[in-house]
């Protein structure tokens, strides 16, 4: 199942090396399209789901780094079976890591605008999208001062 993830300081050396795969520890809270989110909204397209589930990634993202600093999300595929529902905790989206898992890194994105702005802005926040061999290339434009 593709499950999208805030950055965490642990990522960060999996994503300075380029690399296309990451373990992720149990417990850890990703967002992601369920069956369950399918089933409650029929008549969405699977790509409409999957920019809200990204999009909440995104808000809980912005939402852990300072004022000044962008967000970068993750976008990887691990088995349905490491996965429990977290809606308590992460919307209609929200997924838990049951299990310690190895991920395939599919893509990044980053924020356009650093936390202050895109709180202030009443869309949604616009990404850059990175390819998985480009870790290194997301975690620059990370550090770069934001709109």
């Amino acid at each position: 199942m593709r499950i999208y993830l805030p950055l965490a300081d642990e990522d960060r050396p999996a994503l300075l090396s380029a690399r296309r795969e990451i373990d992720l520890p149990a417990g850890r809270e990703a967002w992601a399209v369920t069956a369950e989110a399918r089933a409650d909204r029929p008549g969405d397209d699977i790509e409409d789901l999957e920019y809200d589930a990204v999009q909440d990634a995104v808000h809980v993202a912005l939402q852990a780094v300072e004022p000044d600093a962008r967000a970068l999300v993750m976008a990887a595929d691990v088995a349905d079976k490491a996965l429990e529902g977290a809606t308590d905790t992460g919307g209609a989206y929200g997924v838990r890591l049951v299990s310690g898992a190895r991920a395939v890194i599919a893509s990044f994105h980053v924020t356009e605008q650093d936390a202050r702005t895109a709180e202030q802005d009443d869309t949604d926040p616009a990404l850059l999208w990175f390819d998985a061999s480009e870790g290194p290339s997301a975690l620059a434009q990370l550090d770069r001062p934001g709109v």
